[in-house]
């Protein structure tokens, strides 16, 4: 090997892993191997560089004549022994030879060579540490996240070589720039108000946003950890982003399962309902036929009970089709009376149909909420199905059975929340109920078609809404679920 190719090799050594050899097109003679190469192949440096190449492959012409820069061959060691081994091939042209192109054979897995001046313990540490290392490359290789290490001004410090990743395949981050530029201003100043707080906190935190590429849109998640000590500096974070389209998506779907299942389970009460009113104002039709015109006082009184009797209908299918609708992916604030009222609307009349006393109660000068109050509503028309279910399977029966869906303000560690509240006297649960109510597929009523989604369900709602859902409850004294939403109290200055 001449200087000048040896110069020119050694420039493009650092871009591959230990453990490779080089051989030319023209000759298909070794070229070079390195140290971890030949301590796999048990040859000499000297020697290795004299045998041809099929000494070393049993078919080398899967090397030359394969496109594929990743194959599985068979390997020959200078024992005899035959491997059979994953490679990288690398082509690369040799400035120093018209036409000649020099193969770089990278192999995988081989324990790094270590020179033998070292002790045993020193040596198995650092084959250790390699092998860690390599363990931690792959892992990085295989991660569909962005990494990225920044300080608490948002400033990149640090992107990790993660080039599949989505969204920075669209967005080019360099180090020095401000990490949240992409974002409109609202979302960069609430994404780097989250950032300082979780510097001065040391807690981590995770937030979302919504991103569009190539006219679609992708749901991305940060989430913001603290690292205590980076390269002698303070205050840098690890920021991991993580495309949740997908996820949202099968939510989404997961919801809208939930959504169709309650409906179906209060369908026929209102039928029974709707039933009522409009049996009523075919009765006062007929009052109004027989009245005729002779009663103008009585004729206004009834057309009065029939508009009533049909704006209850109206409402009632109203209901039902906005429940029925697609819900909206951005929150807005609502008063969570709204929301009680519309949820009571919908299960009151299966509560009368089944005998089951219903009330409702809200506090006073309840704050609003910031929410999609359609996901909301399911959660409580959810957790109100369940207490009717609880309640018409009791055996015996309960005597006055009931039911009872509030709201109310509380402060809980210095923070103002909205809870509403379910509660019956239905049967209870066990404790240990309790711990798997939120279990994705956990149910006690597969024999009567129960999904076992409804809770799991209602609790990653809440959850995505920074709430709390909690269940209270003892075997015969019936259930009280609470689920905390954070209120929108205003500050007095």
């Amino acid at each position: 090997m001449n200087d000048s190719l040896r110069s020119f090799l050694s420039q493009i050594f650092s871009s591959f892993e230990p453990g490779f050899l080089i051989f030319d097109s023209l000759s298909s003679k070794i070229e070079y191997a390195d140290e971890s190469c030949l301590s796999f192949l048990g040859y000499e440096k000297d020697i290795v560089t004299t045998l041809p190449l099929e000494r070393i492959f049993s078919n080398p012409s899967e090397l030359t004549g394969s496109t594929q820069n990743k194959i599985s061959t068979k390997v020959i060691l200078k024992d005899g022994s035959i491997q059979e081994r994953v490679l990288n091939i690398n082509r690369v042209t040799n400035p120093f030879q018209e036409n000649e192109i020099l193969y770089i054979v990278n192999f995988y897995n081989i324990i790094p060579f270590i020179p033998d001046n070292r002790d045993k313990e020193s040596k198995e540490t650092e084959i250790k540490l390699r092998n860690s290392e390599e363990r931690l490359r792959t892992i990085f290789a295989s991660m569909n996240n962005g990494i990225v290490m920044v300080d608490s001004e948002g400033i990149i410090q640090e992107i990790a070589p993660i080039f599949k990743f989505l969204l920075f395949q669209y967005i080019p981050l360099e180090k020095g720039d401000f990490i949240f530029s992409f974002l409109e201003e609202e979302l960069r100043i609430s994404f780097l108000e989250t950032l300082q707080e979780v510097a001065q906190s040391l807690i981590s935190k995770s937030k979302e946003f919504h991103y569009e590429i190539l006219n679609v849109e992708y749901t991305f998640e940060v989430r913001f950890l603290p690292i205590r000590h980076y390269k002698e500096l303070e205050n840098i974070l690890m920021l991991v982003f993580t495309d949740r389209s997908e996820a949202k998506r099968l939510d989404r779907q997961l919801i809208e399962s939930m959504k169709f299942a309650s409906i179906g389970e209060i369908a026929a009460g209102l039928a029974h309902e709707i039933n009522n009113p409009l049996q009523s104002a075919l009765l006062y039709l007929d009052d109004l036929i027989i009245a005729g015109e002779e009663d103008p006082v009585e004729r206004k009184m009834i057309l009065k009970k029939i508009e009533s009797a049909n704006l209850r209908i109206r409402d009632l299918v109203r209901s039902l089709l906005d429940l029925g609708r697609a819900e909206s992916q951005t929150r807005d604030l609502v008063s969570p009376y709204y929301i009680l009222v519309r949820s009571s609307e919908l299960v009151e009349a299966s509560c009368k149909k089944k005998g089951i006393i219903f009330n409702r109660h809200a506090g006073p000068n309840l704050p609003g909420i910031i929410v999609r109050w359609q996901e909301i509503e399911q959660v409580l028309i959810n957790c109100v199905v369940n207490s009717i279910n609880a309640l018409s399977e009791m055996l015996p029966p309960r005597e006055n059975p009931k039911i009872e869906i509030g709201i109310d303000l509380i402060n809980l560690n210095k923070k103002d929340w909205v809870v509403f509240s379910i509660e019956d006297n239905g049967p209870g649960m066990s404790e240990d109920i309790i711990e798997k109510a939120f279990l994705p597929l956990f149910t006690t009523r597969r024999e009567m078609q129960g999904t076992g989604l409804g809770l799991s369900i209602s609790k990653k709602i809440i959850n995505d809404h920074e709430g709390e859902i909690n269940i209270k409850s003892k075997i015969g004294n019936g259930t009280k679920i609470e689920i905390l939403l954070p209120a929108q109290v205003e500050k007095n200055d």
